[in-house]
């Protein structure tokens, strides 16, 4: 199996010490480029541009008087899937419901919500259980969608929580996308994937079988193993990698049990680091999946905290470049979210 190049470059930088009195000091930070998609990232030493606190949620989480997503609006404010998609109408898995999208985000989009019961779920209360059965529910529901619309072969099911994420809702929940086109960066890996594959094989099981019990190796839990990325995209980032799953159809009620169990460990490791928001995105590989060699992936990352103001993560270095800029190395969050597993 081809072996995997990790390139990584040291800089170094002179800028002014303030706590010196301005004396000019080398400081180091490094630059990585990941090996599949030539994205690089720069991570920092010094100061930490994550929190050291965490804010008081107990107003932004404050149950209102009208949320679409809570158990007594949920049936009046929700609609349910046409009977040729399902003749369930809302698809239920243990406390978990699947409901249509009111926003077209794609050609077919759905929203899942952990618990209609529980107005807000703090990330330690994100549990196995909440997190897989809604990932199974999602799972049925792409099932559903490609059986009545073979063209949409790209499916994801992704999840912004609190505000800070995305979230225009503070009531924990995950959505999907549907359709024919995909996501920008998941046809990035997709067709990366393939031309590895080409050349030297799967890029998904030898990333998996160089990275087992290295630096960065977090651990396995059922098929999905998981890791923290070389060049991370984001902060805190984590990977899962579901070993003979090329497709989001692919992924048995197992492997969700699986994704929840790693998931809910991760979110439980970035409450110890006083976080609070976060975004997931897990992937299929679309109509070619398994002879291109995809392998589902599911990435977590935090995003800042919700403060009434907040240095946001996403700046001209990330949101116009597409270069990272991190401030804890993968090689330090592996480490501490592997005495969780």
């Amino acid at each position: 199996m081809t072996t995997i190049d990790f390139e990584e470059r040291d800089l170094e930088a002179s800028v002014p010490d303030l706590g010196a009195g301005g004396a000019w000091t080398r400081v180091r930070l490094r630059w990585r480029r990941d090996p599949l998609t030539g994205a690089s990232a720069r991570i920092l030493t010094g100061v930490k541009l994550q929190p050291s606190t965490r804010p008081d949620l107990t107003e932004l989480t404050a149950k209102p008087a009208f949320c679409p997503f809570d158990s007594e609006h949920l049936e009046t404010a929700t609609v349910p899937f046409p009977a040729e998609l399902t003749a369930e109408g809302r698809i239920r898995v243990g406390r978990a419901v699947v409901v249509p999208n009111i926003m077209a985000y794609a050609t077919h989009s759905a929203v899942g919500i952990y618990d209609p019961g529980r107005h807000f779920l703090d990330l330690d209360e994100m549990t196995p259980a909440l997190i897989g059965d809604a990932l199974t529910a999602m799972v049925r529901h792409a099932r559903a969608v490609r059986r009545l619309d073979p063209t949409a072969q790209w499916s994801s099911i992704n999840a912004n929580y609190l505000p800070p994420a995305g979230a225009s809702l503070v009531h924990p929940h995950l959505q999907s996308a549907h359709d024919s086109h995909g996501l920008t960066g998941q046809r990035l890996l997709v067709q990366r994937s393939r031309a590895w594959k080409e050349r030297h094989g799967s890029y998904w099981a030898a990333l998996v079988d160089q990275e087992a019990g290295g630096p960065r190796w977090v651990g396995n839990i059922g098929r999905v193993a998981w890791l923290t990325p070389f060049a991370p995209t984001g902060f805190a980032e984590v990977w899962g990698v579901v070993s003979e799953a090329a497709d989001v159809t692919d992924l048995t009620d197992e492997d969700c049990r699986a994704l929840g169990q790693g998931l809910s460990q991760v979110l439980t490791a970035y409450l110890a680091w006083n976080l609070a928001s976060f975004n997931f995105g897990l992937i299929g590989g679309g109509p070619h999946a398994h002879e291109d060699g995809h392998q589902v992936v599911l990435k977590v990352l935090s995003r800042s905290n919700p403060e009434p103001v907040y240095r946001s993560d996403a700046t001209y270095f990330e949101r116009i470049w597409g270069e990272a800029m991190i401030d804890l190395s993968p090689e330090e969050v592996a480490d501490s979210v592997r005495a969780r597993f």
